[in-house]
């Protein structure tokens, strides 16, 4: 009988594990490229410009054979857009759009002593009337605390889950009444994009407003980047239908063109959005829809000074290279306290930001010394952020950050739409059931 060499055996053992490495790595790169492939042939690809709403190049896949599209390639093609359900009102001066039921952009007269009708497209059909309040002026930057705070973020066009969650925590009744008293409610940006009720939703903030302040109440809406891209005419996140409204109104044909015009000072809701502020102060809580960095204390910003740069500049989309050094930690697409990702640095966001953009990708992750300077310098405890998404409402930084960007339901009263409960100076989380947990 033979017997192996203990010492030759131990040293074929790493080779072995070399080769089936070797194989493992060659064979899975190889099933990559075959899937990359076939999901091309049958799928198809395209790129688009999104600015011109045309594809720079379309290839239609084999499946448009059997799904009723144009089979082909294709160069310089427009991208097909059509309505998709009930839409609007967009209010420019004295008239007024909607898309009705049919799927047709109608034309109406406006009056502003009468209210309009605002339809949600969901299958409750839900409706409700506003009044169009005048006029639209910025409001301060810094509140006290009320006796109980409610705020959500990221609701990206979701009328039904931010429906149940307002009414399951007492904000509105069915009726689209203020339930609130003087409590109030805070919109932590990017209320708007992705969604199929993106309208409606800012409706309902318009209409919430108004009736809080019948009662001593107070919402407040602070902007994201996206409602900061649907100013400048970047609705490249927005469900088509929305570029194909945008294109009817305005008459033009290039969908940047189109979609600012759709949130221009002509338009009503766009006069109502560049009045909001990106940054606030409620009794120890600062609200900013992504974060604030030591960057922005070095500089001396205070919230009034944020909000006034944001504020000269809504509408006009920045950039690299341009304005004051203020400008760019307002306006920049790193330091912005509307796109700052500082607080969430995890290796996700790392990975996207050394792949997008190598040389002047902004890797420092917020320490907690900065984040006490940078709470101390804006006169506040905590921070209340949203931007980057988290599982639950989580309190982070030895609990003086609050992430409440979480991913919502998508329907009434799922128990997954969340947001937080501030009552009596105690913090809970709270879903679109109404039942609060204490943090």
């Amino acid at each position: 009988m033979l017997v192996q060499n203990p010492k030759k055996a131990a040293l074929k053992q790493p080779k072995r594990f070399a080769q089936l490495l070797k194989k493992t790595v060659k064979w899975g790169a190889l099933a990559v490229v075959a899937y990359g492939v076939l999901t091309t042939l049958f799928l198809g690809q395209s790129f688009m410009d999104e600015k011109s709403g045309v594809y720079r190049f379309h290839w239609s896949g084999v499946d448009a054979l059997f799904n009723g599209e144009e089979f082909g390639f294709a160069r310089n093609k427009v991208v097909p857009t059509q309505l998709d359900g009930v839409d609007g009102p967009y209010i420019f001066g004295e008239q007024q759009f909607y898309v009705s039921p049919q799927n047709e952009l109608k034309k109406a007269a406006f009056n502003p002593n009468q209210p309009v009708t605002v339809r949600a497209a969901n299958p409750d059909r839900d409706s409700f009337q506003v009044f169009i309040k005048k006029p639209y002026l910025p409001g301060p930057d810094t509140y006290p605390l009320p006796d109980r705070l409610l705020a959500i973020s990221d609701i990206e066009g979701n009328f039904d889950a931010f429906y149940s969650f307002l009414i399951s925590n007492g904000v509105m009744d069915q009726h689209y009444n203020w339930t609130f008293g003087r409590g109030h409610l805070v919109l932590n940006g990017d209320m708007v994009d992705r969604g199929s009720n993106e309208t409606q939703v800012l409706w309902l903030i318009y209409h919430l407003e108004a009736e809080a302040a019948q009662h001593g109440g107070k919402v407040h809406y602070i902007l994201g980047n996206h409602e900061i891209m649907k100013l400048y005419g970047d609705h490249s996140y927005a469900d088509y239908k929305y570029h194909e409204v945008a294109k009817q109104i305005s008459g033009a044909s290039r969908w940047d063109s189109a979609a600012q015009f759709l949130y221009s000072p002509a338009s009503e809701l766009g006069q109502w959005l560049r009045a909001k502020n990106i940054a606030e102060r409620i009794g120890p809580y600062l609200f900013v829809h992504a974060g604030l960095t030591p960057k922005h204390i070095q500089a001396r910003l205070q919230l009034a000074d944020l909000n006034q740069i944001a504020r000269n500049h809504y509408g006009t989309p920045y950039q690299k290279g341009t304005g004051s050094p203020k400008e760019k930690l307002v306006l920049g697409s790193y330091d912005s306290p509307y796109w700052d990702r500082s607080l969430s640095l995890g290796l996700l966001y790392k990975t996207v930001f050394l792949f997008n953009d190598p040389l002047n990708a902004n890797l420092h992750k917020t320490t907690q010394q900065e984040l006490e300077q940078t709470l101390a310098f804006y006169g506040a405890s905590k921070i209340v952020i949203g931007h980057s998404v988290v599982e639950d409402v989580t309190l982070d930084y030895e609990d003086k950050v609050i992430k409440i960007d979480v991913k919502h339901g998508t329907g009434k009263k799922t128990g997954r739409t969340k947001g937080l409960l501030v009552r009596q100076r105690q913090e809970f989380k709270t879903d679109d059931l109404g039942e609060p947990v204490l943090l």
